[in-house]
């Protein structure tokens, strides 16, 4: 396995590609399956009748909100470049691949690419995406970023952006907002629950740099208490808005919690971690999945 993975800096991939590689490292490939599936699945679930051209509008979608959560990525890392020093030396800044102002550029040229092509979908999703895109701007930079506050503030800033909002982006493009606040709570609450195991790792640096997280201001008791609460709350949610096929997602969280330290092989964090991505694309898969069912429910 260690022929693979970010951590390793992609060597198969830089051995075809060459600095390429670097770059792909830079917007951390794993962190935009979620948003691209939010993007295809989210856009298709209150889809009636699905065409070619609903799936195509799908996949536009999920790409642009897969490039800005690519910019995000490559902002923090310019922001965090003396603190992945120490915790992730790999990184491709840190170990010299490519230098902060060009993060800076690629960051800020995916954001005018991303928003531009949110306008083209629909104005709303537009400005959802731009409020996106400030929530990821301004976690990372001063003054704003939430991150030196207090936990629970970095923690519920992240589970806005990346759980709350961009239900309603996706549920927007063909006119079912509405549809949108149930999921978004749950969505909300994954984030909320398993974001913050990334931060295991790293409560060392954090500390150094005065980054506040769950870990590292709580402990891993702390972390383990944070998700097993919001275990119980999306379990009550989903009880109390009937959604019963995202119960499917619940042993999730118990996987994660008896995974904090366990060591992820591809990607740079631990199982958890990876665990969270991964549900957080499962959320809008079993919505497209389980939505007909739920229209005929809400039918009879």
């Amino acid at each position: 396995m260690s022929d693979y993975g970010i951590v390793k800096g992609y060597p198969r991939i830089r051995k075809r590609l060459g600095r390429l590689s670097a770059y792909i490292q830079l917007v951390r490939p794993f962190t935009l399956l979620a948003p691209l599936f939010a993007g295809i699945f989210g856009v298709l679930a209150p889809v009636r009748e699905i065409t070619f051209q609903h799936i195509l509008t799908a996949i536009y979608v999920g790409v642009t909100l897969a490039l800005a959560q690519g910019a995000g990525q490559c902002l923090n890392q310019y922001a965090d470049a003396e603190l992945d020093k120490i915790v992730k030396p790999y990184r491709p800044i840190p170990s010299g691949a490519i230098d902060r102002e060009e993060a800076l550029g690629v960051s800020l040229l995916l954001i005018l690419i991303a928003v531009a092509r949110a306008f083209t979908i629909n104005t709303f999703f537009g400005l959802v995406t731009v409020v996106l895109v400030f929530f990821a701007v301004f976690y990372s930079l001063a003054p704003l970023s939430p991150r030196r506050a207090h936990p629970v503030l970095n923690l519920s800033w992240m589970a806005f952006s990346r759980g709350f909002l961009p239900m309603f982006a996706v549920f927007s493009v063909y006119g079912a907002i509405e549809s949108a606040w149930k999921y978004s709570i749950l969505a909300f609450l994954w984030v909320m629950g398993l974001q913050s195991t990334k931060d295991v790792p790293d409560i060392e640096g954090d500390l150094k740099f005065g980054i506040k997280t769950i870990p590292n201001s709580y402990g891993l008791k702390g972390q383990i208490i944070t998700t097993t609460i919001c275990m119980f709350l999306y379990t009550a949610c989903t009880l109390i808005f009937s959604l019963y096929p995202m119960l499917m997602l619940v042993p999730l969280f118990v996987i994660a919690i008896f995974s904090l330290k366990r060591r992820a092989i591809l990607t740079e964090n631990t199982m958890a971690w990876t665990i969270f991505y991964v549900g957080l694309a499962l959320i809008y898969i079993v919505i497209f999945v389980s939505y007909p069912h739920i229209i005929k429910l809400l039918n009879l």
